[in-house]
């Protein structure tokens, strides 16, 4: 992304934090922020109001803990509906955020600068394949379930997982409403992500 985008002052979002214990206890919030990082350019960051850099996490945690907060949601489907909603959220304001900037660019472009925002945000580490109709990115490991693994929020990665492909699907949508996310697909929360595949319908 562009060096001249200036930091955001303001959160973008915020969520309850909840309890990684068997019972849902809410604990404190966390605010979402768009943040230009040195190395990995615009991410999003999340962190704790009075907390330093020792409160920082990425998307992989945003993901995770917003799931876990959905878990004092009484339905299920409530829950899948919430995530979604999350997701679909993150998507809009990245677009907004980013669409002056790459308007210019042809659809190839403007969908893998704004993918790797979403990737950097997860500190994963990916190739491309890009041709002119498609997008395949190949992840050295799920960054969702290697979190998840490194923090103890396991039980809310398919659920996360359906925030994520909500966010890819809504960028893909403003962007570049003639493209499809293929994979990861809404049936695929289950499965660690290992590649995501865009092309044109």
């Amino acid at each position: 992304m562009p060096e001249s985008m200036e930091i955001q002052e303001a959160p973008v979002l915020s969520y309850t934090l909840a309890s990684a214990d068997m019972r849902y206890i809410e604990t404190g919030v966390r605010e979402i922020y768009l943040r230009n990082d040195p190395e990995a350019g615009l991410v999003y960051r999340g962190e704790i109001p009075g907390c330093g850099p020792g409160c920082f996490v990425d998307l992989n945690e945003i993901l995770l803990e917003y799931a876990m907060s959905c878990e004092g949601c009484k339905e299920e489907d409530t829950a899948l509906e919430e995530v979604a909603r999350f997701g679909l959220q993150l998507g809009e304001i990245l677009v907004a955020k980013t669409q002056q900037d790459i308007v210019d660019l042809p659809t190839t472009d403007k969908l893998s600068r704004v993918f790797e925002c979403i990737l950097n945000s997860m500190s994963a580490a990916y190739s491309l394949e890009s041709e002119k109709d498609r997008l395949e990115y190949s992840l050295n490991c799920c960054p969702l379930s290697e979190c998840a693994k490194n923090t103890g929020l396991g039980r809310n990665v398919e659920m996360a997982h359906v925030s994520f492909t909500a966010l890819c699907k809504t960028v893909i949508q403003a962007l570049a409403p003639e493209w499809a996310l293929l994979q990861p697909s809404e049936g695929d929360a289950h499965l660690p992500i290992h590649k995501i595949v865009i092309a044109s319908s």
